[in-house]
């Protein structure tokens, strides 16, 4: 139902994503902004700490999460740490206020491969069925009947919107291998002001044992295609703030006599921020947008294609995809306070 104006709350707005989001929202026509939260900032003014002050109202303060005012919301943001969102979302559910969470705890459907990935139990499973992969490019008319919202990693996000047109394509698939190199935003604020000095001038890769985003989008190829094959996932740390830069190489069982990047144009022909390149993008195309740049080339090894792609990793890697959801949940335009 569309609405001139809906009432939001965000809960974990002093993290990188959610003042990214709170950055979006606060210029967006439909949203209402009632409450945000910290616990960290609690009772501090916002127009002190955030930027953008000239469009904050004087007096809106952090709440802690807790507060009463949330549930004068319509809508809920969660950009809180993995094993929050899962304790809140019932109460505001049970109220008929419909959560967008930017956090893991919805994102993956089998409950056994979450709390082995991520080291918790899970205190809200009957949800992980419920919630819908908040992916807008394969999961649009399930967004907008949602009540719960799960918006991708940043890794998955990129890696699907890269690798998912060649499994529309007859030909086979045999390997596919995703090198993933992200800014230090990913790891979070808290981590981020760690790495700083240890990255400086360096690079290197991380998580080489496994990455908690490879079963994200394992199940999300699994669920979109019947084609089964090898899928190798790296990720690397780049000295630079934000954005990711993705390459990925798929190896095909038989000859490719024809040209993937227009099966690419046609797949996303109706997707607002997805281009397709004839060259390799920059990640400073994409810095502050929320556009995914992707180009396709065919590769020097025989029956194989090599894919370039970038994000920026707190835009469409989470809070601008959150804010696609948001204008898809309410029938607003897609692109609505996103350029």
């Amino acid at each position: 139902m569309k609405k001139s104006k809906v009432k939001i709350g965000i809960i974990g707005a002093s993290g990188y994503a959610g003042e990214e989001l709170f950055r979006l929202l606060i210029k967006h026509p439909n949203s209402n902004l009632l409450a945000v939260s910290s616990r960290q900032l609690s009772g501090q003014y916002v127009k002190d700490l955030i930027e953008e002050e000239n469009l904050i109202e004087e007096d809106l303060k952090f709440v802690p999460p807790n507060d009463d005012i949330f549930y004068d919301c319509e809508l809920i943001f969660l950009c809180t740490p993995h094993g929050v969102s899962m304790n809140l979302v019932n109460n505001f559910l049970a109220k008929n206020i419909k959560i967008i969470d930017l956090s893991a705890d919805f994102r993956l459907k089998d409950l056994k491969t979450w709390e082995s990935w991520y080291g918790l139990k899970h205190s809200s499973p009957e949800n992980l069925q419920h919630s819908v992969y908040g992916f807008p490019e394969l999961f649009r008319e399930e967004i907008k009947k949602a009540k719960l919202i799960a918006i991708p990693g940043c890794y998955p996000t990129v890696s699907l919107l890269s690798v998912l047109p060649t499994l529309t394509s007859e030909h086979p698939i045999d390997s596919m291998i995703i090198d993933a190199k992200s800014g230090m935003t990913g790891a979070g604020r808290a981590a981020s002001k760690n790495l700083s000095g240890e990255m400086l001038e360096n690079f290197k890769a991380y998580n080489t044992e496994g990455h908690r985003h490879y079963p994200e989008i394992q199940q999300t190829i699994k669920s979109s295609s019947k084609q089964r094959f090898d899928l190798s996932f790296t990720t690397q740390l780049l000295p630079i703030k934000r954005g990711i830069y993705l390459t990925a190489y798929i190896k095909f069982n038989s000859a490719i006599n024809f040209s993937f990047a227009n099966i690419y144009k046609e797949f996303y022909r109706n997707s607002e921020f997805i281009k397709i390149l004839d060259e390799a993008p920059e990640l400073k195309l994409v810095a502050n947008t929320n556009d995914c740049l992707i180009s396709v080339h065919q590769s020097s090894i025989k029956n194989q294609i090599l894919i370039t792609s970038c994000i920026d990793n707190l835009i469409k890697g989470a809070s601008g995809q959150a804010v696609e959801c948001f204008n898809l949940l309410y029938a607003f335009d897609q692109n609505t306070g996103l350029i």
